[in-house]
């Protein structure tokens, strides 16, 4: 049986490997472990995070987040805010097209839906980097993803 070594990011075994690279970004940990969920556990969903102090976290900017259920910007940001990176928070989603030109677009009415909705979770939406808000002494982390055309 493994045992968790101190200072050591735990992530479940059914984690991606972007997850975990993440995880270990995110943390203060030098090291990852893979493992599962407790037996008792019914996902690894189930297991909980310890509370994070505003020291440990890292705030995630996602940069190019694409249409809600089809971009895989939206899809990272949505992991990260259900708490599959420990220590993690998306705090700013920069989108230049679906806050701009693109906005009145059908993919863009249904990103305006969805950003309304992490609003109330704390969440920045801006159309460029330059307009993200920084915090003093923050540990910041920013997820590119975008087509290659872009």
């Amino acid at each position: 049986r493994l045992r968790r070594a101190e200072g050591c990011t735990r992530v479940p075994l059914s984690t991606s490997p972007f997850i975990a690279m993440l995880a270990l970004l995110a943390s203060s940990s030098t090291a990852l472990t893979v493992g599962v969920a407790p037996s008792t556990a019914r996902s690894t969903r189930a297991v909980s995070q310890p509370a994070m102090s505003s020291s440990d976290r890292c705030a995630v900017w996602v940069v190019g987040c694409g249409v809600p259920k089809r971009g895989m910007g939206w899809y990272h940001a949505k992991q990260v805010i259900e708490g599959d990176v420990p220590n993690a928070a998306v705090t700013a989603v920069v989108e230049p097209w679906f806050l701009g030109a693109g906005a009145d677009s059908p993919p863009g009415k249904a990103f305006a839906e969805w950003a309304e909705a992490m609003k109330e979770k704390g969440v920045a939406f801006c159309d460029s980097v330059d307009a993200v808000p920084v915090a003093e002494g923050e540990r910041t982390l920013a997820l590119i993803s975008g087509r290659t055309a872009d």
